[in-house]
């Protein structure tokens, strides 16, 4: 270990000692990256996100034999927590922008039509991605809570659900292109109608959702579990494994 690392962990030993613990994460940060160790720091939270004190005291030894660096009991907890906290900040920057540019490209003019917009990409969108929506109008300059936002997708579900009703009353679908202009739960509808003409008995699920289970099919003495999507891109493994859990 180099004298600036060394001085470096000597200075946030104290800080953490003394009760100043933003100063021992700063330099213990700047420690980690000196010595080339915060890699390894990483890969541990990534392994360990469930559970940072299972290998903890092996995390100590490795710190401490290859990189030289030792920290006061207490600390290593206090700066994995730290860094998990900062990954999973991150992580949700990512998905935000990701959510944003799927909504904003869309190009929708009022609130009601960008609430369309998120339900139709999430059909049944957590308090996570609602949150999300709160964040995004005000940064349009409209100070929306999440209880708002609720109150704005309750409102346009129902909205939605007369539109779908209405719409079924006159119109089904002939070609595909048809199919790709559907809502997701327009598509639903539409697979509930396709597998009862298949000789199905279809239990649609409430709009609440049990692991992703959208339809129970029966037929035959056979039960199946079934989520719907439509997606203009590959289903991700977390549909998948969703509906493998509400099997």
């Amino acid at each position: 270990m180099n004298k600036i690392t060394e001085s470096l962990i000597q200075q946030g030993n104290r800080a953490f000692l003394t009760g100043n613990q933003n100063d021992a994460i700063m330099h213990y940060l700047n420690a980690m990256t000196q010595a080339g160790a915060l890699e390894s720091i990483v890969k541990y939270v990534k392994k360990y996100n469930y559970n940072l004190y299972e290998h903890q005291q092996m995390l100590h030894k490795l710190l401490d034999t290859k990189y030289h660096i030792y920290l006061v009991p207490g600390a290593l907890s206090l700066f994995l927590i730290k860094v998990q906290n900062q990954m999973e900040q991150i992580e949700m920057d990512i998905a935000y922008e990701r959510l944003k540019k799927r909504i904003l490209l869309k190009h929708p003019n009022t609130v009601e039509q960008i609430i369309d917009v998120f339900l139709d990409e999430f059909d049944t969108p957590s308090s996570k991605k609602k949150a999300f929506l709160v964040k995004l109008f005000n940064e349009h300059g409209l100070n929306y809570s999440l209880h708002d936002i609720d109150r704005f997708c309750h409102h346009r579900e129902n909205a939605q659900e007369l539109i779908r009703f209405e719409r079924s009353l006159n119109w089904k679908p002939t070609t595909f292109a048809d199919i790709d202009n559907m809502t997701g739960f327009e598509f639903e509808d539409f697979i509930v109608d396709l597998f009862k003409k298949l000789g199905y008995v279809v239990e649609k699920r409430k709009r609440s959702r049990e692991q992703g289970l959208d339809l129970l099919l029966f037929k035959h003495g056979v039960r199946i579990a079934v989520q719907v999507k439509r997606y203009r891109r590959h289903v991700g493994n977390r549909a998948v494994q969703a509906v493998h859990a509400a099997c």
